[in-house]
């Protein structure tokens, strides 16, 4: 007896075979893929020690000088075993930083949530924004911004990286302010300039330590926030 074997539709768990012998109608059977092999799950294990070793290592040492030798001597595996998940330096450290983006948006969410009491949602975002901008882990990414200024591998490797965290921060800020979202025209521009001044402020805050001028930086930036992010704030101009 002869028969024929043919795969009718694939689907993302099984596939669907269907077997005829002799011009019998045709029987399909589901075929169901087996569990990620362990291999797998040790790939993604060994991914993630080098991403945290990463994160370790440039926020001890700084940019120009962690290597991939300190990286994956840090995270316990071979160079091979590094330049296996990433062609190269660059790509690992836009890994990285889409990896810090992840952890940092995580760590200010849990933040707002536990102060997320009362109905003015400006006075606990701000607040809960401002001590991850003041994390080690924000400098390193800034670090990386102006590393990138004179390395063009660098550059080119967190172009995306950094396009799509600003695309997360514009749907985070839409979800926390939707009617001001739909009504300010300049929404998006307002938080985009709103996050760059906290930025700058940051990075001034490594070399000047003047709590009166934070304090007056601090009210300032809600007094913006409140006039571009609550609506019956909003002013012509």
């Amino acid at each position: 007896m002869h028969g024929t074997i043919g795969v009718l539709s694939t689907h993302k768990n099984k596939s669907e075979l269907s077997l005829s012998f002799m011009g019998a109608n045709p029987v399909s059977i589901m075929i169901h893929d087996a569990p990620a092999p362990p291999q797998q799950a040790r790939s993604r294990a060994t991914r993630k020690k080098l991403l945290n070793a990463c994160v370790d290592c440039l926020c001890c040492v700084g940019f120009s000088n962690t290597t991939t030798t300190m990286i994956a001597k840090k995270a316990g595996v071979s160079q091979g075993a590094l330049f296996k998940h990433f062609a190269s330096k660059p790509q690992l450290i836009a890994a990285t930083t889409q990896h810090l983006f992840t952890k940092l948006f995580d760590e200010f969410r849990e933040a707002f949530s536990i102060d997320n009491s009362h109905d003015d949602v400006i006075s606990s975002v701000l607040p809960a924004l401002w001590a991850v901008f003041l994390k080690p882990e924000l400098y390193v990414v800034v670090e990386l911004y102006i590393a990138a200024r004179t390395d063009d591998s660098l550059r080119e490797a967190l172009v995306p990286v950094t396009a799509q965290h600003r695309e997360h921060l514009l749907e985070e800020a839409r979800r926390l302010f939707p009617v001001s979202a739909a009504k300010n025209p300049r929404f998006d521009v307002a938080v985009d300039a709103i996050m760059a001044t906290m930025q700058g402020a940051a990075i001034s805050a490594v070399t000047i330590n003047d709590p009166p001028r934070v304090a007056r930086f601090t009210q300032f930036l809600e007094h913006v926030c409140r006039r571009e992010l609550t609506p019956h704030l909003l002013v012509e101009s």
